[in-house]
């Protein structure tokens, strides 16, 4: 069976889960049309995996303008009808709001042209990953198809968390949730979202499918003493909803109190000066250091030297971050928000504090560093991450929806 996969960016840095979510459908005899909105950065190609991806992924806005204008020519010239629907489509719901109308046509334009891909491909089903911009795209994509009678005519997507919650309304996910032949959620929490904007009509629909990790790469470090100063590492975008401000007040109240703490905070994104200037005036700049982005391979060796791993968050949906940690046998300390509780129970597969609070998260630090014994703890955690998080069954569920929703695009329809 073929399929395509769509996002924003592929091969992305912060979206490592992705990548291995092709490999496992492949595994599961799938061939896989990576498509990606926007050209990848060599920022993002940090293993020879990314740059193997790359190659093979269609590109949408790395067409040039001539080939663009000339492929959306020929399709309307082929398919007239189904082009000024798509378009009336597109704008419909948007009111007198002309930017927002002006956005969905040119998301329909994009969809066209992702039609065509998968159309010389004999795609028939598309999956897009986030309910934003990829979810639209997709979305079009299909009734484009579904009008034309060939090339995509089922659409799916993978829900994660706060940011398509916090944009449903201009993205218009209630009727993408109740259009769409599949909608899956990466936890429980995100399906229970989902189920509240949704026909329980169409609950049947809604599945929830967690990340996964190829364990194999993840194995088990050495248990290991705290070192006397903890080295805390945090791996997020750097973006201000990952709470990294938080952590580095909680770091600054420890040194007040005379409790020394170096992190290392690994990641890029906009909010980068904000956190160095905090470093600075915090007087911290020689505990916490700014990494930039690592490739896999050095965010694994960071976990393996890590004492303590920390993700202060604000809004998530279930961070891969934290299952990696888990796995490596390294003690988180997080946040009670989203779907982080159906993993990270406090004190039993790692530590949780309310979000935003500096003073309760240096606290929970200092608790961690003086632990006596955390051996049970890490044991529990290595065994949460195994029952859930295993990319080969987690692939495996995928693949059997996959099948039951994509495999036929006309009885999919009628279902």
């Amino acid at each position: 069976m073929k399929i395509a996969y769509l996002s924003t960016h592929y091969p992305f840095v912060s979206h490592t889960f992705i990548q291995r979510e092709i490999a496992g459908i492949e595994a599961h005899g799938f061939e896989v049309f990576p498509i990606a909105l926007n050209q990848a950065r060599d920022t993002d190609l940090l293993s020879e995996l990314d740059h193997t991806e790359s190659a093979r992924t269609f590109y949408v806005k790395g067409m040039s303008k001539g080939r663009i204008i000339a492929a959306l020519a020929a399709t309307g010239s082929r398919h007239p009808v189904a082009m000024l629907r798509g378009l009336r489509r597109a704008a419909s719901g948007t009111g007198l709001d002309l930017a927002t109308a002006m956005k969905r046509e040119l998301q329909f334009l994009e969809a066209v042209l992702v039609w065509r891909h998968c159309a010389r491909h004999r795609v028939t089903a598309i999956h897009a990953h986030f309910g934003q911009a990829p979810s639209t795209v997709a979305q079009f994509a299909a009734a484009f198809g579904d009008a034309t009678g060939r090339g995509v005519r089922t659409w799916s997507a993978t829900m994660h968390g706060w940011q398509e919650f916090a944009t449903e309304d201009s993205s218009d996910l209630e009727r993408k949730i109740n259009d769409a032949d599949l909608v899956v959620g990466v936890s429980d929490f995100t399906r229970a979202q989902l189920m509240r904007l949704s026909d329980p009509a169409r609950w049947d629909r809604i599945a929830v499918v967690r990340c996964g990790l190829a364990l194999q790469e993840f194995p088990r470090r050495a248990t290991r003493a705290m070192a006397v100063t903890p080295v805390v590492v945090s791996t997020a975008r750097l973006s201000p909803e990952k709470g990294h401000l938080v952590l580095i007040e909680a770091i600054a109240l420890l040194r007040d109190r005379g409790v020394p703490m170096r992190a290392r905070l690994i990641g890029s994104g906009p909010f980068r000066a904000t956190i160095e200037a905090t470093v600075a005036e915090l007087g911290l700049h020689e505990v916490i250091e700014l990494t930039g982005p690592l490739s896999p391979s050095a965010v694994a060796a960071e976990l393996g030297d890590a004492d303590i791993f920390c993700l202060p968050t604000f809004a998530e949906g279930l961070p891969v971050s934290i299952m990696e940690a888990m796995a490596v046998g390294v003690p988180v300390v997080t946040t009670y928000i989203s779907g982080i509780p159906e993993l990270v129970i406090d004190g039993v597969s790692g530590f949780v504090v309310p979000a935003a609070n500096a003073a309760l998260l240096a606290d929970k630090l200092l608790e961690v560093a003086r632990c006596s014994d955390l051996l049970p703890l890490l044991d529990t955690a290595r065994a949460r991450i195994d029952a859930q998080h295993d990319i080969t069954v987690n692939a495996a569920q995928l693949a059997a929806l996959f099948r039951r929703r994509h495999g036929d695009p006309d009885r999919s329809k009628q279902s």
